[in-house]
């Protein structure tokens, strides 16, 4: 398996710590001693990553970067786990996770997830915990720290906990239930967004229709007049470019001209301009206030 190197900038994106105070605790602490490369380049490991995020936790919570200097590796994690039962103290669980994810260790993975759940409840540990690690993963990704493998590995599991949580929603639809389509335009097969719209709607008791990743907007001409379909919920992920978000929505509101659309496009900076029968969704957030 290839080592993943990160870089100070690296760690600054990763960690929130700016590059000079990193710089500033490794001179006068030693948290961390970086690795050089052949031609005396300086690099971080992944154990490097874990422990600077668990001293920034450790410092946001009331110790001195002094008194952490101090502890060894096990007594850094010991004091982060008795942190993390704590109210409010939730993010030191990312460290854990993104540990796993480079390992591929789903145990440690499963353990660090499944704490943060019973601790928070399923909605909070989701909001306040699992998108800002994928958030971190999609960075990873795009930095070149993360393999296809460990990526895979992230969405496979965030994605099996929603089909478990859904699955133990039957019979939870109201009388005033509305009908909502999901689906994945063609090409498209990252479902976690998708998954977590389904689990809010039907937590908020609606009916859904869950088509699942990829399918064409032809496909769909089919269902055009089916009056059981209230409103439809389509997730955009990255690879629209502005123009083309612009004319699929033009599209879909020419097969469900008189539905109610939301476009889920959380993570894209798209400014593009929206037929008026469609509601953008912009944030996990968002979302997860839409279907109260």
């Amino acid at each position: 398996m290839n080592i993943a190197r990160y870089s100070i900038s690296d760690l600054e994106k990763l960690t929130g710590i700016k590059a000079h105070t990193i710089r500033i605790w490794e001179k006068r602490y030693g948290v961390i001693i970086p690795d050089r490369t052949d031609t005396n380049i300086r690099f971080y490991d992944a154990d490097d990553l874990q422990r600077l995020m668990n001293i920034s936790f450790l410092n946001k919570n009331g110790y001195k970067i002094s008194q952490i200097s101090g502890l060894n590796p096990v007594e850094i994690q010991d004091e982060v786990a008795r942190i993390c039962e704590l109210p409010g103290a939730d993010e030191g669980y990312l460290a854990d996770l993104l540990k796993a994810t480079n390992d591929l260790d789903e145990d440690r993975f499963e353990r660090n997830l499944n704490g943060s759940v019973l601790k928070l409840g399923f909605d909070l540990a989701f909001q306040q915990l699992v998108f800002p690690f994928l958030e971190k993963i999609n960075l990873l990704w795009q930095i070149g720290k993360i393999n296809a493998c460990q990526e895979r590995f992230v969405n496979n599991l965030v994605k099996h906990k929603l089909v478990v949580a859904i699955d133990g929603m039957g019979g939870n639809v109201q009388l005033s239930a509305l009908h909502f389509l999901l689906y994945l335009p063609s090409g498209h097969y990252d479902e976690i967004n998708l998954l977590y719209a389904n689990y809010l709607l039907r937590k908020a008791g609606h009916q859904v229709i869950y088509l699942g990743p990829s399918i064409p907007l032809e496909h769909l001409q089919s269902l055009s007049n089916r009056q059981i379909i209230d409103s439809i919920l389509v997730t955009i992920n990255h690879g629209f470019t502005e123009k083309e978000i612009a004319s699929y929505t033009e599209k879909l509101v020419a097969v469900f001209p008189q539905k109610k659309i939301y476009l889920v496009c959380i993570g894209l900076d798209s400014h593009a301009t929206l037929p008026f029968q469609i509601q953008k969704i912009p944030s996990y957030l968002a979302l997860s206030q839409a279907f109260i």
